[in-house]
């Protein structure tokens, strides 16, 4: 191996990828420069169906910040891995192949998978949780997709909890020493059909007040309005937390065994006959 300048490979590491390719890793270079060229095409379509948001650069430069910083991770770690095997080949004088053991194929899969992970569920989809990643991608996707076309920001705030998930369980699972990897559902909690209609009720009302509603109200009668609702919900749920609170005095019954559970407990029938027979009366 050719003696490479780690200054110039920093340099190169700003754009994720060309440092991989300086140093000889062509198939990681080109996996981090796709996943830059994906989040700079997303980050324009994004753009045209948000009308120029601001809030889409700064998207981008976060998705733009993880991925440098896994590239250049991922970067130092295959240099020193490189300079180790020169080195031994090196010493020992073989021109034999080194193989890879186990623990730089962990590496190597988790380092790829955090990387399209910047992507919820590409990478579920890469270490071959194929289910788990379209949901995951399915899900965020149509999260944007709901918001763009409504016009409204109700579920902001389910996107950084689906990426958040999605790329520290991607990085779990890499990290795992299974190596027959099998399809994984998730198992959402069982919610009442009564929850859920209540849900796309109130979506609804919302998405009428907002955007059939509020644009007929001045803009500053609009933000008392706004005010006066949050204060509202909040001065209800803390009633409602009150009130579960209490609890009614006939509702306390002393916990008191019955006739069968004493015989089950032999310890109980010893202390009622000790009571008993210190017990006198006057």
């Amino acid at each position: 191996m050719i003696e490479k300048s780690k200054f110039i490979g920093f340099i190169l590491s700003f754009i994720p990828g060309l440092a991989h390719l300086y140093i000889g890793l062509k198939e990681r270079g080109l996996i981090f420069l796709g996943m830059l060229g994906a989040g700079v095409l997303g980050t324009i379509f994004l753009g045209f169906v948000t009308y120029g948001s601001g809030q889409v650069i700064v998207l981008f430069m976060l998705g733009y910040s993880v991925l440098w910083l896994i590239a250049i991770l991922d970067l130092f770690s295959s240099w020193r891995l490189a300079e180790r095997k020169n080195y031994e080949k090196t010493a020992t004088g073989s021109q034999e192949k080194i193989y890879i053991n186990k623990e730089e194929i962990v590496s190597s899969k988790k380092s790829i998978s955090m990387a399209l992970s910047i992507v919820p569920g590409a990478g579920h989809m890469y270490i071959g949780y194929q289910k788990k990643g379209l949901m995951l991608m399915g899900s965020f996707f149509f999260s944007i997709f709901f918001m763009s076309w409504l016009g409204i920001s109700l579920l902001l705030f389910l996107l950084p909890l689906i990426w958040f998930y999605s790329f520290f369980d991607a990085m779990h699972i890499a990290e795992g020493s299974k190596n027959n990897i099998e399809e994984q559902e998730i198992e959402l909690p069982a919610i009442k059909h009564e929850w859920i209609g209540y849900g796309l009720i109130s979506i609804g009302v919302i998405i009428i007040i907002e955007r059939i509603l509020y644009p007929l109200i001045p803009h500053q009668l609009r933000n008392y309005i706004q005010t006066s609702i949050v204060s509202l919900i909040f001065i209800i749920i803390g009633f409602v937390l009150l009130k579960g609170n209490k609890k009614e005095p006939e509702d306390i019954v002393e916990n008191i065994p019955e006739e069968s559970e004493k015989n089950t407990y032999p310890e109980y029938n010893e202390i009622v006959i000790e009571g008993e027979s210190d017990y006198t009366e006057d």
